[in-house]
């Protein structure tokens, strides 16, 4: 179907020009804290949920240190009101990097999804949960920690 093979060509443009010291950067952020919260609204929301999720699959605490914002636009204002209120360390994947969130947070990881024929923000959204898949790979790895561990934590 072209409509898929649109879908990963577009994809796999967006998450080759992510930064890579980012991405060892929030993992080493992951790593350290003693627990993580993901927040979003919509859709990119429930891209923070599946994280969470796995983050539980290797045994990580979710609750509320290191904070992950996902926004594309950086600028929704519930997430922007929680993140003024946070004292925990922020991490924010969007595709602004100058947005409102941005400027409160540690961490900015831009994955560049704008132009798109795909329709609102889909093509984020997308990236965003194929970045954070990649993200547990890498805590897999460093941690040591196997799939079949992994299943074993699974609800």
């Amino acid at each position: 179907m072209k409509e898929t093979n649109l879908i990963l060509k577009e994809l796999k443009k967006v998450l080759a020009r992510a930064d890579r010291k980012k991405v060892k950067m929030l993992v080493n952020e992951i790593i350290s804290s003693s627990s993580i919260k993901t927040i979003g609204h919509g859709r990119s929301g429930y891209v923070g949920e599946c994280f969470s999720m796995r983050l539980k699959h290797l045994g990580l605490k979710t609750g509320n240190g290191l904070l992950i914002v996902i926004s594309g636009s950086g600028l929704t204002k519930d997430v922007l009101q929680k993140v003024r209120k946070t004292k925990a360390k922020t991490v924010l994947i969007t595709i602004n990097g100058k947005s409102l969130i941005a400027k409160k947070a540690d961490l900015v990881i831009e994955l560049k999804a704008g132009k798109s024929k795909q329709p609102m923000r889909s093509l984020f959204e997308q990236a965003a949960l194929v970045y954070l898949d990649a993200v547990i790979m890498l805590l897999m790895k460093k941690l040591k920690i196997s799939e079949k561990e992994m299943w074993r934590k699974h609800d």
